[in-house]
Formats: C-alpha cells, sequence, structure tokens
C-alpha cells in the first residue's frame, strides 16, 4: 500500500465535470500542499490514445517510480472501457482506481461491472466512494455511546431544499432510488445496523435488510415527483422519481421488529441529513449528518494510506441491488404510484398525500 512517503500522482477522468470543480480539484490542492500528492493530471476523451505519454510527461518521474490513483469521475457507462484502458497502458502495479458512484444500474449490471474489473485489478486496488464514511458526523454513529435496546424505529433522512437544478440528462438516467437511496442511505442504514464502520460488519448488516411489504400494495414504498419536473426536463411522460421512502426490516435478531425508513428527496421544505433513533418510551437520539468541506480529503487520504474500510466493497454493492432489484422491476412495469408533490412540501406532506 501507498504511504505520505511514497510519490503518488493523481490522475483524474472527468475533470472538467461538476464534482470536480466543486469537490475534487479545492480538496487536491490542499492535499498537494501538505505532500500527500506529488501531481494532479486532468484526463479528458481526446487524450485516451496518448494516455501512457501524457501521465509519464507530466508526472516528471520514470514509469514505476510513483503511485498512481485514478479518478473516474465518468458516467457508470464510460467505467468499463477506462479500466480496461488504464491495464493496458499500466499494468497492475502501483495502480489504484476510485470509483464514484451509482455502480451500475442495477444488480446485473453491477454484477457485470463487478466482474469486468475483476479481470484486471483485485478488489482491493478497487476504492469504491461514499463520502458520507468520510464524515466526522457518520463516525459519530460508531463511536458514541447509544442505547441499542427498547429501539422502536430508526429513520435515515436525506432532505434536499433544491431541485435538480438543470441536471436533466443525469436525473433522468437516475432518479432518487439510485442516487440516493442504494448508495448513501442504504450505506448509512448498514452502519447504524452493524454499529461499525468495517467493511464486512457493514455487509453482514445489508445482507439483512428487506423492504418490508408487498410492494403492489404500495405501503412500503413511496415514491414521487415534485410538480414541474416533466416541464424542466422535457418529457411529459417521466416516471423519474426525485422523492422515495421505503419501509423495511432487519432480519438480525438485535433489530427483530424495528422498523426502519428510509426517505430522500428534492424540492422539499429543508435541507437535512439526520439519522433518527426512536426509543419505545417516546425519546430519541438525533445523528445530523452535516456538510464537511474537507470530506473528500478524508476520502483521498484514506485511498493514499489503503484505508479501505472508508470505501465500499463489491459485497456491498451487490447487496445493495440486491435489497432493491424487486422494487425497481415492479417500477419499470407499473406506472399508478407516483405522487405529484409542490415544491417546498414536507416528508410527511408528500407520503400522506393521496
Amino acid at each position: 500500500m501507498q504511504t505520505k512517503n511514497k510519490k503518488t500522482n493523481y490522475i483524474i477522468f472527468g475533470a472538467s465535470g461538476d464534482l470536480s470543480k466543486r469537490y475534487l480539484l479545492p480538496a487536491l490542492t490542499n492535499m498537494q500542499n501538505i505532500n500527500y500528492v506529488n501531481s494532479v493530471i486532468p484526463v479528458s476523451r481526446k487524450d485516451y490514445d496518448n494516455l501512457k505519454n501524457l501521465i509519464l510527461n507530466e508526472e516528471g518521474l520514470p514509469a514505476g517510480k510513483a503511485g498512481k490513483i485514478f479518478h473516474l469521475a465518468i458516467p457508470p457507462e464510460a467505467v468499463s472501457d477506462v479500466v480496461k484502458l488504464i491495464y493496458d497502458n499500466f499494468g497492475r502495479d502501483d495502480v489504484k482506481i476510485m470509483l464514484e458512484k451509482p455502480f451500475g444500474r442495477d444488480l446485473q449490471s453491477a454484477q457485470s461491472l463487478i466482474e469486468h474489473i475483476d479481470q484486471y485489478f483485485k478488489e482491493d486496488q478497487i476504492y469504491r466512494i461514499d463520502h458520507y464514511l468520510a464524515k466526522q458526523s457518520m463516525q459519530n454513529i460508531v463511536s458514541e455511546n447509544w442505547d441499542t435496546q427498547n429501539v422502536s424505529q430508526i429513520e435515515v433522512i436525506a432532505s434536499e431544499k433544491i431541485d435538480i437544478e438543470g441536471r436533466v440528462l443525469f436525473y433522468e438516467q437516475t432518479g432518487a432510488l439510485k442516487d440516493f437511496v442504494q448508495s448513501h442511505l442504504l450505506i448509512m442504514a448498514a452502519v447504524v445496523l452493524s454499529r461499525s464502520f468495517k467493511m464486512e460488519d457493514r455487509y453482514n448488516a445489508l445482507k439483512n435488510l428487506q423492504i418490508v411489504c408487498d410492494i403492489k400494495e404500495h405501503k412500503c414504498v413511496k415514491r414521487g415527483q415534485y410538480k414541474g419536473y416533466k416541464e424542466e426536463v422535457n418529457n411529459p411522460k417521466s416516471m423519474t422519481e426525485t422523492f422515495v421512502s421505503i419501509n423495511m426490516i432487519s432480519n438480525d435478531k438485535v433489530w427483530h421488529g424495528v422498523p426502519i425508513t428510509l426517505t430522500t428527496g428534492k424540492a422539499l421544505s429543508k435541507k437535512e441529513t439526520q439519522i433518527i433513533i426512536k426509543y419505545k418510551d417516546g425519546n430519541k437520539k438525533i445523528f445530523n449528518i452535516e456538510h464537511e468541506a474537507d470530506a473528500y480529503e478524508r476520502v483521498i487520504k484514506a485511498t493514499i494510506e489503503g484505508k479501505q474500510d472508508l470505501f465500499i466493497s463489491s459485497g456491498e454493492i451487490l447487496e445493495t441491488w440486491r435489497i432493491l432489484d424487486n422494487l425497481q422491476q415492479y417500477w419499470k412495469e407499473n406506472g399508478n404510484d407516483l405522487i405529484i408533490y409542490e415544491k417546498g412540501s414536507t416528508i410527511e406532506e408528500v407520503i400522506n398525500k393521496i
């Protein structure tokens, strides 16, 4: 594993994108200032045919003298080709690959992507990012002493005031389920249920999670779309959800009978990310998951140092898609359950809307 003492070159595919501009490049500037990163090399599609020479020239070091981190801030459908391109140009030695969500589009595509990557790189070379795992406010869930007995309900909420902010193509292809539930909310729930950041513990927690009722009854899952979305994306038939709330249970005996609710939505009344532990006596414990400007710095540092537990394993990815597979299949075939809600609605108003 690479350490601070070894030269590390950071190569970004998709450096012109919003993620890179808002988070990656500022974080990398700070990392260079404290000598965690040797050089930052942006790569675009026009550079693919000359990738090896471009990187060797930019880093100013002979081949093999510096570890390389490839950050793939690109759409999921482009990942397979780029992974092979990296392997063809640089082989496997001293290479780490960072992947942004979503990891596939469903269970089948995620399985195929994992199998494809496994042909070229080992699992411990792959760093699947969920920057929530790098937040100190998330780590408080494990470090703080809170009562796991007499819990009556667990809620994981990610509410946003903003709408899709013009990201039409991305959101029409993704929706709230893939954008937030499959990645952030399920992983956050796994941390709560396992009281651990270890990959294996989170994986075991996910294996025990399931949607609690028959999806066709519309009682365990609510999906909604804010009013005006169809016009915004110029698709009058769009069924893309901007809101989703799912009721789940865990088969783990520790959490037997405890309802677990995951909720996220855009264009709601307020912005907040919370984990709420409710108790049978009416008390509750609230963890506020804050915006932390240095979260991506922690992600980069953890990659350099090889700290895998701040990332998501292939097993966790498959379990998250397994949990949602029947729901995704049902949504493909049915379209009579979409709640249209006004911008600025509360979560309760959306869920209770008839």
